[in-house]
């Protein structure tokens, strides 16, 4: 027992909280005792535990240490006006426990005289009330809920109760059954009023609790129904009400109390005549729907069908104009190259013409010029003896003799003893030029080959390359050295002129890859069985890999623009190609180039005649 200690208490007031305490009863009757100031002087430990403090914690308090705020002021004046009056209060107080939680409690305060003629204190009894509270409130607030929803809602509504009376029914409700709510609350006819006959609705079902076969029952009543977690729903047709009977859509829900016991349902209902009808129509527009699109479908299959057919022959056509296409490039392509290559041979041709006519109106000049300079030698030699007599004569005459001062004079002045020795030297120098101008218009002529008809001969490879090395030596000369590596290789039977422009074309390019420091050329030929072979290699830069599968094409090159054709290889290949040879080339980057032209040494009828 815990009691403030500055307070004297009625003995008859200490007996009783002695008493209490000894017996126990104080764990389980709530009291409090106050002093006239409202501080309290004693707390049981059952009023303790109901508000969640310790003794120590409420003893030497006041009383409006557990305010909740739920009472206004005037509610406690009035209680301490009663007992100032020396009257006993009984009520119910709101009090706030220490973890905050509020706690409702039935109160009677009763006052007790205090010891010589002191302030009386006022004993308190309380029980704890608050689960009937929080069930009187929810109950309240469902009644509000209930009364506003079916008052307010347009959707016909109805409850009824634990007995099946029925006790709210809402405006909505009476306009479409036509029954008013004064004739239907209190009664239990709410099968009547839906059906014309007594038998149950689903209100009905739910508070008899006979919720297992609520939807087997309603399944054979009305279709469709289902059961929803906490309500019940179903559909039905009812011929009596309005002009040729309504849909309706109901739902029902139990009311339960705090318990969880079902004291009442609540159902709701739905005017869906329009709705099942506009079903029904289109249950007849989906069935004429179904007939039209299975039709149609038909219709669509065949239409596919001819159109996978079309598509088949429109492909089978284009891949034909494609494959003709392709034939009609690539004829184009060889079109296009053999006009290209018939241009650059008629240049050819026209250059080894002229080259010819050149040749043949030099060899005239040159002929007489060379028969000259013999002639004049001879003249020369003649002279000189002449000479050389006369030199004699003027020895045997006096040396003071006129005519001979003015010879020796003369002699001195012209230098004749240069002469002598200079002139033989420029006639035999002239003599050589003129050699070396007939060889050259020779090799000119043997290079052009226009005078052998361009016929299939036997020629001897080794001079056709000696005279293309002459008539390209002003393109290799500066640029590189040549080594001429020759076997012995047999006469074969070829077109000379075409072969001697391979070898141009192969001497030219060689000098041309090679940079600007002096390279190297090498020309070498040999024999293999039946063919024999011809290379031309540089030190040039070489040819990148990604360019030699394409070095034969025409037009194709790796020089600046204004620099090459792109025919002399796709010739060259074509010429050999029509002697039954092959090119063959070996190149690397940084160090060169090695072209191999492979011919065979006779022709078979084929080729010769190609």
């Amino acid at each position: 027992m815990f009691i403030c200690p500055d307070q004297a208490l009625p003995r008859a007031m200490a007996a009783v909280l002695d008493n209490l305490a000894e017996a126990g009863l104080s764990r389980h009757i709530q009291l409090t005792l106050s002093d006239g100031q409202g501080r309290i002087v004693y707390a049981s430990a059952a009023f303790c535990e109901a508000l969640g403090y310790a003794a120590a914690e409420i003893v030497g308090r006041d009383y409006r240490m557990f305010a909740s705020g739920e009472h206004d002021p005037d509610y406690f004046r009035r209680m301490w006006a009663q007992l100032s009056a020396g009257g006993d209060w009984r009520g119910e107080v709101c009090n706030r426990r220490k973890d905050g939680r509020r706690v409702w409690l039935a109160l009677t305060v009763f006052p007790v005289p205090g010891c010589d003629g002191e302030d009386p204190f006022y004993v308190g009894v309380s029980s704890d009330i608050t689960e009937r509270k929080c069930a009187e409130a929810g109950h309240r607030k469902m009644e509000t809920v209930l009364a506003q929803a079916l008052q307010g809602d347009p959707v016909p509504t109805f409850v009824i109760d634990e007995h099946h009376v029925i006790t709210h029914w809402n405006h909505a409700l009476e306009v479409i059954s036509g029954l008013p709510a004064d004739r239907m609350v209190g009664s239990t006819r709410s099968g009547l009023a839906f059906y014309g006959e007594n038998r149950p609705v689903m209100a009905d079902l739910i508070v008899d609790g006979r919720l297992d076969g609520l939807e087997q029952y309603y399944h054979d009543q009305y279709r469709p129904s289902r059961v929803v977690p906490g309500a019940y729903e179903g559909e039905g047709y009812f011929p009596e009400l309005g002009e040729g009977g309504r849909w309706l859509s109901f739902t029902a829900a139990p009311l339960r109390d705090g318990d969880g016991r079902i004291v009442g349902a609540i159902e709701t209902l739905v005017d869906i005549t329009e709705r099942k009808r506009a079903e029904e129509d289109l249950r007849r527009s989906q069935a004429g729907l179904e007939v039209l699109i299975e039709k149609r479908t038909a219709q669509l299959a065949q239409a596919k069908a001819d159109l996978e057919a079309d598509i088949l022959q429109r492909q089978r056509t284009e891949d034909e104009l494609r494959r003709h296409n392709a034939l009609l490039t690539e004829l184009n392509e060889r079109l296009s190259e053999a006009q290209a290559q018939l241009a650059q041979s008629e240049r050819l041709a026209s250059i080894g013409q002229l080259a010819a006519g050149v040749a043949h109106e030099i060899n005239n000049p040159i002929g007489y010029v060379q028969s000259n300079l013999g002639t004049l030698e001879g003249y020369l030699q003649d002279t000189f003896e002449v000479l050389a007599a006369f030199e004699r004569a003027a020895e045997a005459m006096p040396a003071d003799h006129p005519a001979v001062h003015a010879a020796l004079e003369l002699r001195k002045r012209k230098d004749f003893e240069f002469l002598r020795e200079d002139v033989p030297s420029l006639i035999a120098e002239s003599r050589e030029g003129i050699t070396r101008v007939r060889k050259i218009v020779a090799d000119l002529k043997d290079f052009s080959r226009v005078d052998n008809s361009q016929e299939w001969q036997q020629a001897d490879l080794h001079q056709g390359l000696d005279s293309t090395l002459n008539i390209v030596n002003n393109e290799i000369k500066y640029k590189a050295d040549v080594v001429k590596d020759y076997g012995t290789l047999p006469e074969i039977e070829c077109l000379p002129s075409q072969l001697n422009q391979v070898f141009m074309n192969l001497l030219v390019n060689a000098a041309h890859a090679i940079g600007s420091e002096r390279g190297r050329i090498e020309v070498r030929t040999g024999v293999a069985g039946e063919q024999v072979w011809v290379e031309v290699s540089d030190t040039g830069g070489g040819i990148a890999p990604e360019h030699l599968p394409r070095i034969f094409d025409p037009f194709f090159t790796t020089k600046a623009v204004g620099k090459g054709t792109g025919l002399g290889l796709s010739l060259s290949y074509g010429i050999v190609q029509k002697h039954g040879g092959a090119i063959e080339v070996d190149s690397r980057l940084g160090e060169g180039t090695r072209f191999r032209v492979i011919l065979p040494i006779r022709q078979t009828k084929e080729e010769s005649d190609s």
